[in-house]
């Protein structure tokens, strides 16, 4: 390597280490913002589904007026087949009357206010559904 390639070299490594630098100081900082504003868990609540009539999200009907970010429900080990739906009309408990959650334990992601204010879920059949869930804004 020659002196005049050297001396080229050295700035622009110079330069790259103060852009790392910063980008390193701004991801900092954005993280922090990120994590200050993440969605948070509100609601909790735990039941279990069965095919008598479908089960909606009643913090999401209530009136208050209330915005969800995402919805997470997580199926017990022993849980049977389901139903659910998120387009306004109600899961029904025969098989193709939704979207068929298969049994056993598993987790469902709801994302978006409209989404969860429509959700239902329905146990298929004799089957039942123990479940825990959490709201997010």
């Amino acid at each position: 390597m020659s002196e005049a390639q050297a001396t080229i070299k050295a700035p622009i490594l110079s330069i790259i280490a103060q852009e790392l630098l910063a980008l390193i100081k701004s991801d900092a900082a954005l993280r922090e913002l990120q994590g200050a504003n993440a969605s948070r868990a509100c609601y909790f609540a735990s039941g279990t589904v069965t095919n008598a009539a479908p089960q909606n999200i009643v913090e999401a009907n209530s009136g208050t007026g209330e915005i969800f970010y995402q919805l997470v429900v997580v199926f017990d080990t022993t849980a049977g087949a389901g139903n659910f739906r998120i387009d306004g009309p109600a899961a029904g408990a025969a098989l193709g009357q939704g979207i068929p959650i298969p049994a056993g334990s598993g987790t469902l992601t709801v994302t978006g206010n409209d989404n969860i204010r429509n959700f239902s879920m329905i146990a298929q059949g004799a089957t039942t559904m123990p479940f825990a869930r959490y709201l997010f804004k």
